[in-house]
Parts: C-alpha cells; sequence; structure tokens
C-alpha cells in the first residue's frame, strides 16, 4: 500500500474529527445568530429569505441538537475546501470514460476504480430507489399491524394501546417534503462519500477492506446524530457544542444503541458502496440512498413509535425504522438485490 494513499485516509479522518470539533465550536453563536434573527423578523414583514429563517429558528428556539447539526453541516462545507487541496485532488487529468474525482498518480497504491458512465444510470437509480423505499415502507407497514408504530390519526395502536397525540396526517406536505429532502441528502452524501472518499479508499487498499473501512466512517458520522431528548443547560454558554458532543460520543458505549442502529447503517452503507463499486457508478448508491431516506421521512410523518415495548421487541425495532435488528435484515436482504441486478465487475485497468 502507497504510503501517499495511507496519509489521504488519515487526512479524511481528521476532516471528520475537525468538523465535529469546529461544528462544536460554532453552534452557541449560530443558535444565538439564529435567536436574534427570530427576534427581529417576529411580526414584521421583512426579506422572504430572512423572514423563513426567523420562522425556522422561532420553531427550533427549545431544540438546540437542530443549530448544533446545522452547524457540524456548515463546518463541514467550511472544511471541505481545504480537505480537497490538502488531497491534491483535481489536478490530474482525467482519464477517458467519464468523470472522476482524480487523484495524483503518486498517491496510487492500488489501481482503483474510476467513476464511469453508466448508459442505464436513470434505469439504476429508479430500480435502486423502489427497492430501497419499497422494502423499508412494505416493513412499516408490517410493523405498524404488530403494533410497534401507531398512525398518528389513529385512536389506537393494532394492539390497542391508545395513542396519546391523534393529528391529521397531512400526506401532500410530508410527500413533497420527503421527496426534496431524499434528493438533496442522496446526491449530496453520495458525490461525497461513495463518489470522492471510497475513490481515495480504493487507492489506498483492496475493494473488500475499502467498502468496510469507508462504511465503518460513514456509519460514525451518522452515529454522530444528537440522541432523542438531548438536552443542553445554557445553549448560550461558550461550551454548550461540547457538552452535547459529549452526550452524543456517550452513544458509543451504549450496547444497545451500537447493535440497534451502528450495525444498520454500517450495513447501509455496505450496500451503497458495494452497488457503486459493481457499477462504477453513482446513479444506482443514489437511487438507493434516497429510496431509503424518502421511506424513512414519510413514514416518520405519519406515525408515532409505540414507547411502551419490552425490551427484546426494542432490540428488534427501536423508535424508527433505521434502529434495530429487522432493519439490519432488510438492509441483508436489499444487497442480496442489488447484487443479482448488478453486472458481475468488469476487470482490467481501472476496476483492480
Amino acid at each position: 500500500m502507497s504510503r501517499y494513499a495511507q496519509s489521504d485516509v488519515v487526512k479524511i479522518v481528521i476532516y471528520v474529527v475537525a468538523t465535529l470539533l469546529l461544528g462544536a465550536a460554532l453552534a452557541p453563536f449560530i443558535y444565538n445568530g439564529g435567536m436574534g434573527i427570530a427576534e427581529v423578523t417576529y411580526g414584521k414583514d421583512t426579506n422572504g429569505l430572512v423572514e423563513w429563517l426567523g420562522a425556522a429558528a422561532r420553531r427550533s428556539k427549545d431544540n438546540f441538537p437542530r443549530f448544533f447539526d446545522r452547524s457540524v453541516l456548515f463546518s463541514a462545507l467550511v472544511l471541505l475546501g481545504p480537505l480537497i487541496a490538502w488531497l491534491r485532488l483535481g489536478r490530474g487529468k482525467p482519464p477517458a470514460g467519464g468523470w472522476q474525482t482524480s487523484v495524483p498518480e503518486e498517491a496510487a497504491g492500488m489501481p482503483g476504480q474510476r467513476l464511469e458512465k453508466n448508459r442505464r444510470g436513470p434505469l439504476d437509480f429508479l430500480v435502486g430507489f423502489l427497492i430501497a423505499a419499497g422494502l423499508l415502507l412494505i416493513s412499516g407497514w408490517v410493523l405498524a399491524k404488530a403494533g410497534f408504530f401507531v398512525w398518528r390519526d389513529a385512536e389506537v395502536s393494532a394492539r390497542g394501546v391508545p395513542n396519546l397525540v391523534v393529528s391529521d396526517i397531512a400526506w401532500s406536505s410530508i410527500l413533497r417534503r420527503s421527496l426534496i429532502t431524499a434528493c438533496m441528502v442522496a446526491v449530496i452524501e453520495e458525490w461525497l462519500f461513495r463518489g470522492m472518499l471510497l475513490g481515495i479508499f480504493l487507492r489506498a487498499m483492496r475493494p473488500a477492506w475499502a467498502i468496510v473501512g469507508l462504511s465503518l466512517l460513514f456509519a460514525a458520522v451518522h452515529f454522530l446524530d444528537p440522541p432523542s431528548g438531548a438536552k443542553v443547560p445554557d445553549p448560550e454558554a461558550y461550551d454548550a457544542g461540547f457538552v452535547l458532543l459529549r452526550q452524543i460520543l456517550h452513544h458509543f458505549v451504549e450496547p444497545q444503541a451500537l447493535i440497534g442502529r451502528f450495525l444498520t447503517i454500517f450495513a447501509v452503507g455496505v450496500v451503497l458502496a458495494v452497488a457503486r463499486w459493481r457499477t462504477a457508478s453513482l446513479w444506482m448508491p443514489v437511487g438507493l440512498h434516497a429510496g431509503w431516506i424518502f421511506a424513512y421521512q414519510l413514514y416518520k410523518g405519519a406515525t408515532w413509535p409505540v414507547l411502551k415495548m419490552p425490551e427484546w421487541a426494542r432490540m428488534l425495532v427501536g423508535t424508527t425504522l433505521v434502529e434495530g435488528l429487522v432493519p439490519l435484515g432488510l438492509a441483508v436482504v436489499t444487497a442480496l438485490l442489488v447484487v443479482a441486478w448488478t453486472p458481475r465487475k468488469p476487470e482490467g485497468p481501472g476496476h483492480g
């Protein structure tokens, strides 16, 4: 393995750590700024964008974790430019056959795999979307029938547990919001993780290790979401972001959280990476990712989790469709369908 390629992987890990630290440091300032905009725009007609920001800040006044999320995302975007410059990407001439995130030749320890033009890309996207969304929504319907979730407009769950917050389901709004979120997040994350980062990992190690290594990083990043019900005593304090970060990191020592969520996200990362590897394209990973997010957001907006469940049941399914052994099993089934749909990886230069 080339020492240049090894150092690139280390740089990526440093980038993730730096993003978290910068995000934690900026979170209270972003919170204070949001509250300032909320106060200035309250009851006034202002610029549309500013008014929208003020309304969003008012809705999130008691939800500091949301500001933390936005702060980390902002930090990731700010540090992405320095990361690309540090990795010295974009200086090489892309080879014929399609777009790639180019890596300097001296950094190539393994042949790697470039992204190529995929003539059946739109079909791969559609198949990936239908597989991911279809399986997740079918499982959600079954879980609602089994009493793990209750429809928001239902008086009781399928097992007779009362719904304490009965409300209408705004299907048109949920569908629109879920689809927009799914497409935006899927494109951005797949370009970053399976487009750029997997390409770098494939230069540093053999495909199987590259897929596993990047999927562990992918799971760790997504496992850093603020835990449900996380609270910060003083969100305006300079160390508020670090207080929340400590609560987030505590997740890594909770066995149920590791088994119920981390392993599922890791399996999802493996499926996406395998789809990218077998097709040498981002069409199918983007479709799969968008399908999962769409189904997750849609189901979340239409149901409540039934909270009073025995411990063994929570190991099977958590409070969302991405937690527990059942979603983990779905990821395995999705992987088998992806392998069955995609052709065998072509051998030869550039596909080592």
